[in-house]
């Protein structure tokens, strides 16, 4: 039997591509006990680069909803996508959840790297040399981290990410909760309460899950435990600030105007709409309780008939206040309780004085062309109800009721 007879015939060439079978379908007895250690080290590296990515990408988003929350088109109390309505109560919810769900798997993979750097095949210099040939996006592994008053590295800037990302989730907390209570004179000290526990547990959760082990990682790279540091603690701080104020620059306005009211007026004033109000000066001031009509707005008489009731509501309003002054108590920002006041008319000492009949809130709620917000309900609620039995304004047919606005235009 000659050489060519005995040899083995060729396998026939294909073009299907080999399918990867797996970890489990790999045989391993011919790997280095190396591989498998430096492996998970590499892939650890590359998901934290993509958390680290995902945290930076979650703060500007955070940012965005916040700043989309003050808008006018964001006072009916939710944000409009297309044929979506997302409410703003949602927004908050949704951010700490991404927050504690990203914490947890960067402690996830912080402990997964942890352990491939204790494996006792993998040697020190070995997981030196892969930090620096293929190192996060922000190494916070580096040696100069373990400077306190390193500012700029690695483990600094992630530190300032994740500050500014909770300092914008609490202005999206007062966006979407707090002043729009305020707005609507609800109170919204126990969301707030809740809101507060909520975040300091979070941060304190993701501080005791990974703190420890950066530290311990450090430890086992460096020869030394990673300390965060009384400048780092400050600067963290600040930035939490920065962020509440660059979400919402209207916080202190609120936090320093409380409950307190000014008054404006007696002037003369026009309408802009069925609620607000644009005082001799170029002062607007919204109309407190009520909800009106939106300019535009279509409503259908008893008879299905179509006509302009958002444009009739502005109409209104402009000839209660046509041939007289108009007298505010304004709280913050431009909400305000307002009153005509014919000619040789004394002016209201309080705003107890306002609560009445004969203000703008109530003419508006009594035709039919505004309703009383839960606010207003109370003082309002039996003239709407006394509209609606007798079927004046919108109440005559069928009509979409308008939603809640805060007054911040």
């Amino acid at each position: 039997m000659t050489a060519e007879e005995t040899e083995p015939a060729p396998e026939p060439a294909t073009s299907e591509p080999r399918h990867d079978p797996g970890l489990r379908g790999v045989d391993y007895s011919g790997v280095s006990p190396l591989t498998i250690p430096a492996e998970a080290l590499v892939r650890s590296i590359e998901a934290l680069s993509n958390l680290f990515w995902i945290s930076i990408a979650g703060t500007v988003v955070t940012i965005f909803l916040a700043s989309v929350a003050k808008l006018d088109g964001a006072a009916s109390g939710s944000l409009e996508f297309g044929e979506y309505q997302i409410p703003l109560a949602v927004l908050p919810i949704a951010c700490l959840s991404f927050a504690m769900f990203l914490l947890w798997l960067t402690a996830a993979r912080l402990r997964m790297l942890d352990a491939a750097l204790g494996d006792d095949d993998l040697t020190a210099s070995l997981a030196r040399d892969i930090f620096r040939l293929d190192p996060p996006v922000l190494d916070v592994f580096d040696v100069g981290n373990l400077r306190q008053l390193a500012l700029l590295s690695g483990f600094s800037v992630l530190l300032w990410i994740w500050s500014l990302f909770f300092g914008s989730s609490i202005g999206l907390i007062f966006s979407a909760i707090v002043i729009p209570g305020v707005a609507a004179s609800e109170d919204v000290s126990v969301e707030l309460l809740l809101y507060a526990i909520a975040i300091l547990a979070i941060m304190v959760y993701g501080a005791a899950r990974i703190v420890p082990v950066l530290r311990r990682i450090h430890g086992k790279l460096n020869d030394q435990r990673l300390k965060v540091g009384l400048a780092r603690i400050v600067v963290a701080t600040l930035v939490v600030v920065a962020g509440v104020l660059v979400a919402n620059p209207d916080i202190p306005g609120v936090l320093v105007a409380g409950g307190e009211y000014r008054t404006v007026g007696p002037a003369r004033a026009n309408a802009i709409d069925g609620e607000t109000l644009i005082m001799e000066g170029g002062e607007v001031v919204v109309l407190l309780g009520i909800e009106s009509l939106r300019p535009g707005q279509t409503c259908f008489d008893g008879d299905g008939d179509a006509y302009p009731c958002g444009d009739q509501a502005t109409v209104h309003l402009q000839s209660l206040v046509a041939a007289v002054d108009v007298f505010c108590f304004v709280y913050y920002p431009n909400l305000g309780i307002c009153i005509p006041i014919p000619e040789g008319s004394p002016l209201p000492e309080s705003e107890a004085d306002v609560y009445v009949a004969e203000n703008l809130q109530a003419r508006m709620v009594a035709a039919g062309l505004a309703f009383a917000d839960r606010g207003g309900a109370v003082y309002l609620g039996p003239l709407q109800d006394k509209a609606q039995r007798d079927r004046v304004g919108a109440w005559q047919g069928a009509f979409e009721p308008p939603g809640r606005r805060t007054g911040m235009r």
